[in-house]
């Protein structure tokens, strides 16, 4: 009977062991390191997701002062159009000259446009006058003079 109690105090030594060598093991050895780099991993992650959660608030944020300020220039627009669209009084364009100034200049205009017309009349066929004799012109050579007996 000495001896079963030692084989069975063998067996659960061997079986303690095995538990506390696989936790030993398991805490200082590779398993450690990669137990380590997936809770920095997991922290990366952490700091990633609320980085980007910041990010996406601040752009929810800025379009909403966007679309606040496209509906305020939308109102100035409207506003600005029924301005121009309404007709008052005071918007009646002024003259630059006075009635009688415009008279006078409609009357020149008549005038210089009729002595135009006349003089179109008198000149019908007629060459430019500069050109009308031979050898008047720029670049015509020169006309020898005859001379006389």
């Amino acid at each position: 009977m000495d001896w079963l109690i030692g084989l069975l105090l063998l067996v659960a030594g061997v079986v303690i062991g095995f538990f506390a060598a696989r936790y030993w093991f398991l805490n200082s050895g590779e398993a450690a390191e990669l137990q380590e780099q997936v809770a920095n991993v997991q922290q990366q992650f952490e700091a990633y997701r609320k980085d980007v959660s910041e990010q996406l608030a601040t752009a929810r944020q800025i379009a909403s002062e966007v679309t606040d300020i496209q509906h305020r220039l939308n109102l100035f627009l409207q506003d600005s159009q029924q301005l121009l669209e309404q007709n008052k009084e005071w918007q009646q364009p002024l003259p630059f000259f006075a009635e009688e100034t415009i008279r006078s200049i409609r009357q020149a205009n008549i005038l210089n446009k009729e002595r135009r017309e006349d003089s179109e009349r008198t000149e019908d066929g007629e060459p430019p006058r500069d050109y009308s004799e031979p050898g008047s012109g720029l670049f015509s050579p020169p006309v020898k003079e005859e001379k006389s007996n």
